[in-house]
Order: structure tokens, then C-alpha cells, then sequence
């Protein structure tokens, strides 16, 4: 006889884990675990959408694929005018590096005397046709250093005596005299870019060593613009493809020499010579 409140019954401890056909038993899933899987399987569908989200679209991707071609397109560029990239040097080349360096340009190799400060180029020093040396307690301070800038890559299409004879046919010439035999200066305005018009106020001067032709058979031409005043502040620039495609950039930053341009550019072309070619 059971006493009244007290229920004696036996109960199973495995309601969590009840019995089944046969004897076998079934674990049910524990609620933290449930709830563990269901954040999981979310996270995963939630990394999924966005990686889908965030996928580039075909002109994002026909963006990206043009600006590494045209990165590696530069880099080609560049690498043809460099010794450390691109065609290596000839196979057995012996060099003597206490009287040249080694340069590339164009894919082309070249020994140039190294007291002309091969590093970038070549460097003279004007009027007394010197190098430009390693010891600048030797230098006449009357000279001016003339720079060659020599390279195969972002040459302009209107150079030289070109644009001079574009600036005659569209009636921008201002002035031309005749300074002596074989040289002229001649002013003459730019283009607008936005305009298409003479610019109001770009006015460039030019010399040209009229009895002289430069490997492109032009008059050689100088933009040259002196100053009285201060000679440091004169500045001029010019060039010319040299050989095989390779542009040889004139530079000069001081001195009142513009009228010295023939004479310039006689010695430009002899000291190019010094080079060799290997």
C-alpha cells in the first residue's frame, strides 16, 4: 500500500537517453550542442554569401587585367635601359671598371669611360670641354655641366626641329633672327591644350645650329633660356635619337652658354663617340 505523497514507482535516469525496440538507446542532442552546430552552419552560409558579395564584376576584372598588363609592359620598358633586369650582358665580356661602366640601353650594351660620370648617362662640363670628374676641387668654376640623359623609353613624338616646323605651319613663330652664321633664335608660342590655340603665355625661345644635322638630319635644337641676372637660374634642354632607337637627352641647369649651342653640340656628338659598343 503506497502512503498518501509518496510515489514509490521506479523511474529510468535515462530520460535523456529513453530506451528503444530492441534495447538499444538513442542520445539526444544537448541543447548547447545544438546551439553550437546551428552558429557554425550560419558562420559558413554567412562566409559563403559574402565571398559570393564581394566576387569582381567583369569590368572591375577587365580593369584589373589591363593595369597588369600595362605594368608589365612598363617594367619591359624600363628593363631594356637596365643592367639588372632584362637581357643579360654578353656571355665572356670582360670589363675594365676602373676606366668604364657598363650600360644597357635599348637592350643594347655599351663600355663609356667612366670619368664622364657614367652612373646615368654622361656629364661634360662647358666651355672647357672636361670631364666631369670625381674630384670637384678641380673644377673651373666658370664651367657649367652639361647632362646627357640617355634611354630608350618616353620619347616624345614632337622633338627637335619637328616642333619648330609644327609651330611655323600653324603661324605660332613670334620672332626668328639670325645670331651669326649657323645659329638662329626663334620664340615661338605652344598650344593650348585646352583651347587648341597659342598659348597666351607659353613662350618658348629656341637655337638651332642650322649648318649642322643631327643623326635624325634635322637642325640640332636647344630650348634655352637664359638669365642675366643669376646664371644659375639658366636652363636648357634639347636631344635626339642617337642609334638604335635610343634617345640621347641634352640638359643643362646654369649658364648663360645658349648661345653656344653649335659649338654644344659638336661636342656632345664627340664625346657619344667615346663610347663603345660591345
Amino acid at each position: 500500500m503506497k502512503k498518501p505523497g509518496l510515489d514509490l514507482t521506479f523511474r529510468h535516469r535515462s530520460s535523456r537517453c529513453p530506451l528503444q525496440a530492441g534495447g538499444q538507446t538513442r542520445s539526444a542532442a544537448h541543447p548547447r550542442s545544438s546551439f553550437r552546430w546551428g552558429l557554425l552552419t550560419g558562420s559558413f552560409a554567412l562566409i559563403l554569401f559574402t565571398l559570393a558579395a564581394c566576387k569582381p564584376s567583369a569590368e572591375e576584372e577587365a580593369k584589373t587585367a589591363a593595369r597588369l598588363k600595362a605594368e608589365a609592359e612598363r617594367q619591359e620598358e624600363l628593363c631594356r635601359d637596365s643592367v639588372h633586369c632584362g637581357d643579360k650582358k654578353p656571355a665572356g665580356l670582360k670589363v675594365d671598371y676602373n676606366k668604364y661602366a657598363l650600360s644597357k640601353w635599348n637592350n643594347h650594351w655599351f663600355l663609356v669611360p667612366r670619368d664622364y660620370d657614367a652612373h646615368f648617362g654622361m656629364k661634360f662640363r662647358w666651355p672647357s670641354k672636361t670631364t666631369s670628374g670625381r674630384d670637384p676641387t678641380q673644377h673651373d668654376p666658370n664651367d657649367w655641366v652639361i647632362q646627357l640623359q640617355i634611354r630608350s623609353h618616353d620619347i616624345a613624338q614632337d622633338r627637335g626641329y619637328g616642333r619648330i616646323l609644327l609651330a611655323e605651319r600653324d603661324g605660332r613663330v613670334s620672332n626668328r633672327v639670325t645670331l651669326r652664321p649657323g645659329l638662329d633664335r626663334m620664340e615661338y608660342r605652344e598650344v593650348d591644350d585646352e583651347t587648341g590655340k597659342p598659348s597666351k603665355h607659353f613662350v618658348f625661345t629656341e637655337y638651332v645650329a642650322t649648318d649642322r644635322r643631327d643623326p635624325e638630319g634635322q637642325p640640332p635644337v636647344l630650348r634655352c633660356k637664359m638669365d642675366l641676372a643669376d646664371p644659375q637660374n639658366a636652363v636648357g634642354g634639347g636631344g635626339f635619337i642617337w642609334r638604335d632607337g635610343i634617345l640621347v637627352g641634352i640638359l643643362i641647369r646654369g649658364g648663360n652658354i645658349c648661345e653656344d649651342w653649335p659649338e654644344i653640340y659638336d661636342e656632345v656628338i664627340r664625346v657619344l663617340a667615346l663610347t663603345k659598343a660591345v
